[in-house]
C-alpha cells in the first residue's frame, strides 16, 4: 500500500499592528487538482513539497492550499476553518506536509501555527508532519514540539521557496525511512532585526547564514536562522536558531547556541539609521541619468500595510520630482469615482489615506490630486519575477490617472511592487519614467533592480515601518535589542 500523504499551505504572515482585516475569503483557498494547478510549477515551497511527495510515489492529496497577503490577526472565522480541514486530513493520512509561514497570529491565538500543529497532533498522536517556513517565522516553542523537520528559507529576498520546499520533503522522507530520529532545539535571541539588515547576500545576515551552514556540513541536517517578523507584538516575537540532530540534542543545542551567539554579537549590525523621508527624496532629485526606484519601506503590503499612504509620493511632489510612475494606491473609492467619470475625464480627487491605523501616532492623510483619467482596467496578472513565481494577483478594479507631473495607478487591491508586470499590465512601461515610487522593502530587488540607476529607501509613516520604537509593545518579551539597549 502506498503512503497516503497530505500536502496543505496555510500562509500568513501577521502584522498586528495593520488595520487591514484578514477574513477566509482573503485567503483565496483551494484545494485538489486546482491548488496542484497552480502552486506545482510556482515559485512557492508549495512546489518543492509536491515534487518531493510525488518523488516519494505518495498517493498525494491537497486539502487545501490557503494564502493571504500579510494583514492584522487572521479572523476567528478563518482560523477555524483551515485548521479543521488540515484536521480532517490528517485521520487520514500517513505523513503531512506544509508550507506554513511561522508568523501566524489568529484572533484567539498568539501563536497561530503552534495551536493548529498541536491540533493536528492531537487527532493523529506522533503522525509525521514536515514543514517549510518563511525566515521570518516568529518560531515557537509549541511549533517545534508539534512539528516534526521545519527548514526555513535561506534567502531574502525569498528565492529559494521551492528549495525550501524539496528540502522539508527531503527530511521527511528521511524519517518516514528510519534514516533520521529528528531532535530539534529552538534557541532564542532576544532581538529584533531591521528586516533590511536581513539581506542574505550582505553582512551581517550573510555571516550568521554561512555559519549555519558551517553546523550542517559538520554533520546537522538542519540548521535555519529565522530572523524573525517584528511587526508583531507577541511574547516569541524575535531572531531564533532551530537546530535539528540525528538523536543527539546536545549537538542540536550547541550548534542553536553558537550560531545565536553569533547573531546576538552583530546586533548593531542589524539595525540601521533610517535617513528622512526629506533627505532620500533630495538625493533622488541629484540623479540626473536613468530610472529611480523610490521605495516606500513603510506602507508595503508584504508587511502587512494598506497601501494607502501619499507621503512619499506628497514629498516627491513637493520638491520637483516629475516624470514619476507611482502606485498602485489602494482606494477603492477614487476608482470608484474615475469610473464613474470614464477615460479622457479630467477629475480632482482626495486619494489615499482613508483607511484608519490606530497603531500609527498621526493619522495618514489623503492627497488632492488634478488629473484625467487615462484608462480603467481589471488588475489581473500573475507574477512572473523571480520572487513569488507565479502567485496569482487580482487587484480588482483599477485606474490610472495621468497629472502633469506624475502618472498614477490606483487600485481596489493591494500588491507588493514583485514585478514590472504591476506597471506593464496596464500599458505602463517603468524604464519610460525618471522615478518609480512603489511600495516594498526588498523584494523588489530582483525584478526592478536591473531597471534602475538607484534604488533609494523612503521611510515614510506606515505601520510597517522600520522605526520600531513608534509602535506601541505589550506583548513581546522585554528586554529585547533595540527596544532596550541596556540588553547587551
Amino acid at each position: 500500500m502506498s503512503l497516503r500523504l497530505a500536502v496543505g499551505m496555510f500562509k500568513h504572515e501577521t502584522n498586528t499592528f495593520s488595520p487591514v482585516p484578514t477574513r477566509w475569503e482573503d485567503f483565496s483557498p483551494m484545494a485538489g487538482e486546482e491548488a496542484h494547478s497552480t502552486y506545482r510549477r510556482s515559485g512557492y515551497a508549495m512546489a518543492g513539497l509536491l515534487a518531493e511527495a510525488e518523488a516519494m510515489g505518495a498517493k498525494v492529496t491537497i486539502p487545501i492550499a490557503a494564502r493571504a497577503l500579510p494583514s492584522a490577526p487572521v479572523s476567528r472565522d478563518a482560523f477555524e476553518r483551515i485548521s479543521e480541514i488540515l484536521c480532517a486530513a490528517a485521520r487520514e493520512c500517513d505523513a503531512m506536509l506544509l508550507d506554513l509561514h511561522g508568523a501566524m497570529v489568529a484572533e484567539d491565538y498568539e501563536d497561530g501555527e503552534g495551536e493548529m500543529l498541536a491540533r493536528i497532533r492531537q487527532v493523529r498522536p506522533g503522525l509525521p508532519i514536515g514543514a517549510a517556513l518563511d525566515s521570518h517565522g516568529n518560531i515557537t516553542a509549541r511549533f517545534v514540539e508539534n512539528c516534526t523537520v521545519m527548514p526555513g528559507y535561506r534567502t531574502y529576498p525569498h528565492l529559494d521557496m521551492p528549495e525550501t520546499g524539496r528540502l522539508a520533503g527531503r527530511l521527511l522522507r528521511e524519517v518516514l525511512e528510519g534514516r533520521l530520529d529528528p531532535v530539534t532545539v529552538l534557541h532564542r535571541v532576544p532581538m529584533l532585526p531591521d528586516m533590511v539588515r536581513g539581506l542574505s547576500s550582505k553582512p551581517p545576515m550573510s555571516h550568521v547564514i554561512a555559519a549555519a551552514r558551517a553546523e550542517e556540513d559538520a554533520g546537522l541536517p538542519c540548521c535555519t536562522v529565522f530572523t524573525g517578523f517584528p511587526l508583531a507584538d507577541t511574547a516569541d516575537t524575535a531572531l531564533t536558531v532551530v537546530a535539528t540532530a540525528h538523536k543527539d540534542r546536545a549537538q542540536a543545542a550547541a550548534a542553536a547556541a553558537r550560531v545565536g551567539g553569533l547573531a546576538w554579537s552583530l546586533r548593531e549590525e542589524f539595525t540601521q539609521v533610517l535617513e528622512p523621508l526629506e533627505s532620500a527624496i533630495a538625493r533622488a532629485a541629484a540623479i540626473t541619468d536613468g530610472t529611480v526606484i523610490l521605495a516606500d519601506t513603510a506602507d508595503n503590503c508584504h508587511s502587512g500595510a494598506p497601501m494607502d499612504s501619499m507621503a512619499v509620493i506628497e514629498e516627491a511632489l513637493h520638491q520637483g520630482l516629475d516624470r514619476i510612475l507611482a502606485g498602485p494606491i489602494r482606494d477603492p473609492e477614487a476608482v470608484a469615482q474615475m469610473i464613474a467619470a470614464g477615460i479622457g475625464a479630467t477629475v480632482t480627487l482626495e486619494i489615499g489615506g482613508k483607511m484608519p491605523s490606530p497603531a500609527l501616532k498621526e493619522p495618514l492623510r489623503p492627497l488632492r490630486l488634478t488629473g484625467v483619467v487615462k484608462s480603467l482596467a481589471m488588475g489581473r496578472f500573475t507574477v512572473e519575477g523571480p520572487v513569488f513565481t507565479g502567485m496569482p494577483v487580482d487587484l480588482g478594479r483599477c485606474a490610472v490617472l495621468e497629472t502633469p507631473r506624475m502618472t498614477l495607478l490606483v487600485s481596489e487591491g493591494r500588491v507588493e511592487g514583485l514585478d514590472p508586470l504591476q506597471y506593464r499590465h496596464f500599458g505602463l512601461e517603468p524604464t519610460r519614467f525618471r522615478y518609480v515610487i512603489l511600495k516594498a522593502k526588498t523584494n523588489h530587488i530582483p525584478a526592478f533592480g536591473p531597471l534602475a540607476v538607484a534604488d533609494i529607501a523612503c521611510h515614510g509613516p506606515g505601520v510597517a515601518s522600520l522605526d520600531f520604537a513608534q509602535f506601541d509593545w505589550r506583548r513581546v518579551r522585554r528586554p529585547i535589542f533595540p527596544l532596550d539597549r541596556s540588553n547587551a
